[in-house]
């Protein structure tokens, strides 16, 4: 079997990902390092300005500043409506595909490459005295199209939030929002979305990781009709 690295054949102990790359042992902390965006063996070559290290299959699909998104930002829209959150509106939000430092600066937040979105909202009051919101994602560059559509999704929740008051705790609120990232996963069939699901379902993160079991194991048993009224009826907190 060919190292992924080096292009030579294994002779010795090897390490393996779960897209069956291998590399020799000898190259693992040297010349190869995980892949930033599916988890996978990147080789430690070209690295992105802020310090990311894509495998070729993600730096291949990476979507950056500038890339046509419409189709990503249409599909996840209509998704999220399919489900029950009509009131998310396609004309109501932009998508601006931006770097960490940006992210950064908008957030008012250290920076931190984990961090793949940021949404800023805003509200004005209309002739009639109803409240219209206006809804500004900024997505993190060079995610690969598979999980900048479940990325979005997640950041898409966070704003259908603020346009509901909804003010639940940290943990579930950010588990509700991967709801919409397991959504969009579970909408494909590719190896990729499996692994990111098994990945962020397996997370021992205290909010991302137990949150998302929990919002889970409440969707599994309501259905996404019944815990979207309770959530926007404030039942959840």
């Amino acid at each position: 079997m060919e190292c992924y690295v080096c292009k030579k054949q294994i002779s010795g102990g090897y390490y393996s990902d779960d897209f069956d790359r291998k590399i020799c042992r000898a190259h693992l902390n040297n010349d190869a390092v995980i892949c930033s965006s599916c988890g996978g063996i990147a080789k430690k070559e070209h690295p992105l300005p802020d310090g990311r290290y894509l495998c070729d299959s993600c730096n291949g699909m990476a979507i950056k500043a500038g890339d046509n998104i419409e189709q990503i930002r249409t599909n996840v829209v209509n998704s999220l409506n399919r489900v029950g959150f009509g009131d998310l509106r396609m004309e109501d939000i932009t998508v601006e595909i931006v770097s960490a430092q940006k992210i950064s600066e908008i957030s008012k937040t250290p920076l931190n490459t984990s961090n793949k979105g940021f949404v800023s909202s805003t509200v004005t009051t209309g002739a009639s005295g109803n409240r219209i919101f206006k809804h500004s994602i900024y997505m993190l560059t060079h995610q690969n199209r598979i999980e900048l559509s479940a990325a979005l999704a997640h950041e898409m929740l966070h704003a259908w939030q603020i346009q509901n008051g909804v003010a639940m705790s940290q943990k579930k609120t950010e588990g509700f929002c991967n709801l919409g990232a397991a959504l969009m996963w579970n909408n494909q069939s590719c190896t990729l979305s499996k692994i990111y699901w098994k990945n962020l379902y397996q997370s021992p993160d205290p909010i991302y990781g137990d949150g998302l079991r929990e919002m889970y194991a409440l969707h599994q048993k309501l259905g996404w009709k019944e815990l979207i009224a309770n959530v926007k009826n404030k039942k959840i907190s």
